[in-house]
């Protein structure tokens, strides 16, 4: 058998397997033509596998056919300005800057009021916001619904200050913290910043993250796991049945 039949043949197993599988189930695809297969010989395989973009890791031991895609933010000038601005004058604490604009790339409409959010340890959010609203304006430390409703649009690209749960998966963007797909999705599933996604439309965002981009399934469920809501999220993913396709989601 060819390298090219053997992939089309592995793709086919991955097929018949819902479209993922874990390292157990592959050692046994290997073990069905070759019984006597050292576990060393398919660890080498499926490590070439994905080197040549024939399969990603989408969890702590789990794959899918295709190469990895990466997600990498964008970020407007002013999250640039207040990373740096965090870096300089908290250089010891964890942060993430992102703007709620990301979320336009996936989403079928797009927000008429962008708002960037800064994630800071619980117990620098205090000075973190004093520090920033003497230098930018605009700031609003862990705001409720209402005033993220009636008095955010009022300002041109406001900061939203909010505690950064521990362990959150982060993306480093040019030696800057801001946020991974994993944050962004479960944040947006979980928080009432985002609310306005609801329905159709936080459907769509998860559909189009999943379809464009490689999404670490174990990473999004821990982390939901950190901000409580894990079984809510877990049950939202096997409903929709977020995969990877081939085909672009409606």
């Amino acid at each position: 058998m060819t390298r090219k039949e053997s992939i089309e043949a592995l793709n086919h197993y991955f097929d018949s397997n819902h479209g993922t599988a874990t390292l157990e189930q592959i050692r046994d695809y290997f073990r069905k033509s070759e019984p006597n297969i050292p576990d060393a010989t398919v660890n080498w395989r499926i490590h070439d596998l994905v080197d040549n973009g024939a399969l990603r890791r989408v969890g702590r031991g789990l794959f899918e056919p295709g190469s990895e895609i990466v997600y990498t933010p964008e970020l407007p000038s002013r999250a640039i300005k207040i990373s740096k601005s965090l870096k300089k004058n908290f250089p010891f604490i964890s942060f993430c800057v992102w703007s709620s604009d990301l979320l336009n790339e996936f989403a079928q409409h797009i927000s008429s009021y962008p708002f960037l959010l800064v994630d800071v340890e619980k117990d620098v959010a205090e000075s973190v916001y004093y520090r920033l609203n003497d230098e930018f304006g605009g700031v609003f430390l862990r705001p409720t619904e209402t005033i993220i409703n009636d008095l955010l649009p009022n300002f041109r690209l406001p900061l939203v200050i909010r505690h950064l749960v521990s362990e959150s998966p982060l993306n480093q963007v040019n030696g800057l913290s801001s946020v991974s797909l994993e944050k962004l999705l479960v944040d947006a599933f979980c928080d009432p910043e985002f609310r306005f996604l609801e329905g159709s439309e936080l459907r769509a965002v998860f559909s189009n993250a999943f379809y464009k981009y490689t999404v670490n399934k174990n990473k999004l469920l821990r982390y939901a796991a950190r901000k409580g809501r894990k079984p809510e999220l877990a049950a939202y993913l096997r409903d929709g049945n977020f995969i990877q396709s081939t085909a672009k989601p409606d």
